[in-house]
């Protein structure tokens, strides 16, 4: 069986040759490229594989190994592991997703492959031609399958840090949580940031609806609420966390109310006195 290389090399000398003077010589060729560069993939068993590993060892480091309650404190290891059953539907579901997005992907760039193919071979006159650039046709039909291995393995980083940010926001949800500061990774190396979210590092978004807001000790900051800007992970290569925070005095002074201010003070000095 040839090679991918090998089948697209044989379908230019082929046009170089004869050109484009029928249907079926066009069909005959991309049909061969299609199953070639099927053929040359990496088996999706494997990939499914790496997946797995990839996706359950954050899973037991995070959640099994507990250090998921570092993003966390002040959330107690029973909260955790009650939580185990929901978390464990959160791998699974991404498993499925990401299971999905590595098929389509691949159905894309084969068949980009041979749209590609399809494109250069239908320009060339019947007859043939001397004037094509070998080296140049092969890359650029070659090109979407070529970055392919690259695409999968950013396919599986990003959805990793969606779990991750899928994992601390179950546990933030049940946990009780009040706010969350953004924590953009726009200083690592190489990374590409988007600029919005480096203008959104170290503010702190309030969450609706919690414990604090309801009783009055919290208001909504400058920064506003979490759920009117994109989540962390939520766009395609976003490595950006959250660092949730459970307690009045983790928060900026401008979201503590005077009644959570007095509920503050209240707080400390009874401590005082019991150290007394």
């Amino acid at each position: 069986m040839a090679t991918f290389f090998e089948t697209v090399t044989a379908a230019i000398r082929d046009f170089e040759e004869n050109g484009f003077d029928s249907v079926e010589r066009l069909q005959y060729w991309t049909d061969r490229i299609r199953r070639a560069a099927a053929e040359s993939l990496t088996p999706e068993s494997v990939l499914n594989e790496q997946l797995t590993r990839a996706l359950g060892s954050i899973y037991k480091r995070m959640v099994d190994d507990g250090q998921i309650l570092k993003k966390h404190p002040g959330v107690p290891r029973f909260t955790i592991d009650r939580l185990k059953p929901k978390l464990r539907g959160e791998l699974d579901r991404r498993m499925m997703v990401s299971r999905s997005l590595i098929k389509l992907n691949r159905e894309a760039m084969v068949e980009k492959t041979t749209q590609r193919f399809a494109g250069w071979a239908s320009s060339i006159p019947a007859g043939g031609s001397r004037a094509v650039e070998t080296k140049g046709v092969k890359d650029n039909i070659r090109k979407a399958l070529t970055s392919l291995s690259f695409e999968e393995r950013r396919c599986v980083i990003d959805q990793s840090a969606k779990f991750v940010s899928s994992l601390n926001d179950i546990i933030a949800t049940d946990g009780g949580a009040i706010a969350a500061r953004w924590h953009s990774q726009f200083r690592r190396a190489g990374y590409n940031f988007r600029p919005d979210h480096k203008e959104r590092d170290g503010r702190v978004y309030a969450i609706r609806n919690n414990w604090a807001i309801e009783k009055g000790f919290m208001k909504v900051g400058s920064a506003g609420y979490t759920d009117q800007i994109t989540q962390p992970a939520e766009e395609v290569y976003c490595s950006c966390s959250y660092e949730y925070l459970y307690n009045l005095r983790d928060l900026p002074d401008d979201m503590i109310t005077q009644k959570g201010k007095d509920e503050l003070a209240a707080v400390r000095a009874k401590i005082a006195a019991m150290r007394a």
